[in-house]
């Protein structure tokens, strides 16, 4: 398996990972490895925080679509603020 985004520059490197996000093969250098943290639920639906955290492999255009929605959509602010 190659790397879909070298592919796109006509280069054939060998995939070292896979997008957790869309299942793009990815090469090292086009690999965007970071954290996702898990929650469950808890009674009177309580969201809980389960560390450590899990690595996510992500691809560059998802890794991107990610940071958008995160500049977006920060984490703890109310809708509407």
């Amino acid at each position: 398996m190659h790397c879909l985004d070298c592919a796109g520059i006509q280069m054939s490197t060998p995939a070292s990972g896979v997008c957790s996000q869309c299942g793009a093969a990815v090469c090292a250098e086009h690999a965007v490895v970071s954290r996702q943290s898990l929650t469950c639920t808890r009674p009177v639906y309580r969201q809980v925080v389960v560390t450590p955290s899990a690595r996510r492999v992500l691809c560059t255009t998802c890794a991107a679509a990610h940071a958008a929605y995160a500049a977006c959509c920060p984490v703890g602010v109310p809708a509407g603020s």
